[in-house]
């Protein structure tokens, strides 16, 4: 594995460039620490192995670190209290076809940009969603897994951006909902959380398995199935999670039908899990 300086450029027999070979996760960085960096960590690792790619998640760690020190180093404490850091990790090089050649190793580049201030308004207001059209094929494989090939969600984004929402909800082919389009999905019935199963399809982003972990830790009422978007009809509360924007409120849904689903943002349930996340990223 190694470590690409910033300004390098990307051959054009990358891997990651020619076949979407590889994998990468979005930091958010507070006070020059990285939010979840253990649950980013354990992705990479896991990630990495499903597309078989081999890298040392301990000298990537250090190289985190790395960078995050030397971005504090050279920044004014203003632009440096937040921003979002992006670690790419490519399959390597190689020559024409798919395979691997014995001799590619992984490499990885880093990428920082400023922090999407726009959230913090969105937080507080909620977000406008529709429902998209474009379904998540079913794969298995990599399930789970945030790989570079992310031609869905940018047909997703263009839906989005096309009717001026600010998200969507996103189903596979058989309808089932399986995660926004940059981040996960949970919502509030009868008093229970529930968010949908990634078995088939769709990212597990860092604050999803947090909160997963940390609501079945403190046994308090989860479900992780298949759900249809009738469900959404008939919750209390929707959230869209991801390691940016934290817990977002859902305000409003429209339906495929073009009717529409509002929600309180500020429902209890709601507040209780954007204070668990606090509570875990204080420690």
């Amino acid at each position: 594995m190694r470590i690409i300086p910033s300004a390098t450029p990307i051959s054009s027999s990358d891997r990651a460039f020619n076949y979407g070979d590889g994998i990468f996760t979005t930091l958010l960085v507070r006070n020059h620490q990285a939010d979840l960096l253990s649950y980013h960590l354990s992705r990479l690792e896991h990630d990495a192995a499903a597309i078989k790619l081999n890298i040392d998640i301990h000298t990537l760690e250090n190289a985190i670190a790395e960078q995050i020190r030397g971005f504090k180093s050279s920044s004014d404490k203003a632009t440096s209290l937040k921003y979002v850091l992006k670690v790419h990790v490519s399959g390597g090089q190689a020559g024409r076809g798919y395979a691997r050649s014995d001799d590619s190793e992984a490499q990885v580049r880093f990428s920082q940009h400023p922090y999407p201030s726009h959230y913090e308004s969105m937080a507080d207001e909620g977000v406008s969603v529709i429902c998209a059209q474009t379904r998540l094929a079913i794969q298995p494989l990599l399930a789970g897994v945030k790989h570079v090939n992310r031609l869905e969600q940018v047909l997703v984004k263009h839906e989005v951006d096309e009717v001026g929402a600010n998200d969507a909800i996103v189903c596979d082919t058989q309808d089932n909902i399986i995660e926004a389009s940059a981040g996960n999905v949970f919502f509030h019935l009868n008093d229970e959380w529930y968010t949908p199963s990634l078995k088939g399809s769709g990212v597990n982003g860092v604050v999803r398995q947090c909160l997963i972990d940390s609501l079945l830790n403190d046994n308090c009422s989860l479900h992780v199935g298949q759900y249809d978007l009738s469900y959404l009809q008939k919750a209390n509360a929707v959230v869209i999670t991801n390691a940016l924007m934290g817990v977002m409120p859902v305000r409003q849904i429209r339906m495929p039908d073009f009717s529409s689903v509002s929600y309180d943002v500020t429902n209890d349930a709601i507040v209780e899990l954007k204070g668990r996340l606090e509570k875990i990223l204080s420690c």
